[in-house]
């Protein structure tokens, strides 16, 4: 069954929705759907309505609510920084990271990072191409809350994850495999991953100063958009946000 995204809260009285803008633009105009099909529509807090297109017109679309779920459950809060790739690394990590159910992704800039000069309007685009990415990635995985994606942050500025566990995979750590790691079910994970690359020595010095504990990810060098992936799925397993079976909300 489609799914789609309505940008303001689902109450729970509501009978009718109204759909407006690229929603409707796509329902009516790209997929082509007719009076009577059946959809979803989420809102980005938890709530999910299923019903049908009762009527489709040249600006709008209105929505028969038929039923009403809440899935807005919370697992481990999981968050990713990601120095920022060149290319369309980013958009790749930024669906793949949807999907593995991140609960927040902060593009990080670094010094040997990719346009870590991108500002003003060129940096409100990117953004916006990637909350566009990441609400398709919502549409597809049916992921009912979506992932939030902070401002390309600075370094020295990430906030780190207090009370819970900071760690950053690091090419040049043989000591401390990821698997060692405990990571209590319940507290945030903050995983920072570096450029292509790698991290400078005073950027390695500086996070475990503040507070990162380096881990390795095994033999092999990766690239940073798998280092990140394979980083993701191993914390996600350990705080138990991946269930077979069972779907659940980040």
């Amino acid at each position: 069954m489609r799914r789609f995204f309505y940008d303001s809260s689902i109450q729970d009285t509501e009978e009718q929705i109204l759909i407006t803008g690229p929603e409707a633009h796509h329902i009516r105009n790209v997929l082509r759907m007719q009076s009577g099909d059946s959809a979803e529509l989420y809102d980005g807090k938890g709530a999910v309505v299923s019903g049908e297109i009762a009527r489709i017109s040249s600006k709008e679309v209105v929505f028969q609510v038929l039923s009403r779920t809440d899935e807005s459950r919370s697992g481990v809060h999981l968050t990713l920084a990601q120095a920022v790739l060149k290319g369309k690394k980013m958009d790749l990590l930024i669906q793949k990271a949807t999907e593995l159910g991140v609960h927040t992704f902060v593009p990080v800039v670094t010094r040997y990072c990719e346009n870590s000069g991108r500002a003003g309007k060129q940096a409100e685009k990117q953004l916006e191409r990637w909350q566009r990415i990441m609400l398709e990635a919502c549409k597809q995985c049916r992921r009912p809350i979506p992932m939030q994606i902070s401002p390309p942050t600075e370094l020295r500025e990430l906030p780190l994850s207090e009370g819970g566990h900071n760690i950053m995979p690091w090419e040049n750590e043989a000591g401390t495999p990821f698997s060692a790691l405990e990571l209590d079910n319940g507290q945030p994970v903050l995983v920072l991953i570096g450029p292509e690359g790698g991290f400078h020595p005073s950027e390695v010095a500086y996070a475990e100063e503040v507070g990162f504990k380096t881990i390795s990810l095994g033999p092999r060098i990766l690239r940073a958009e798998t280092a990140a992936l394979v980083a993701v799925v191993l914390a996600q397993q350990k705080v138990g946000n991946l269930l077979l079976g069972k779907r659940k909300s980040a």
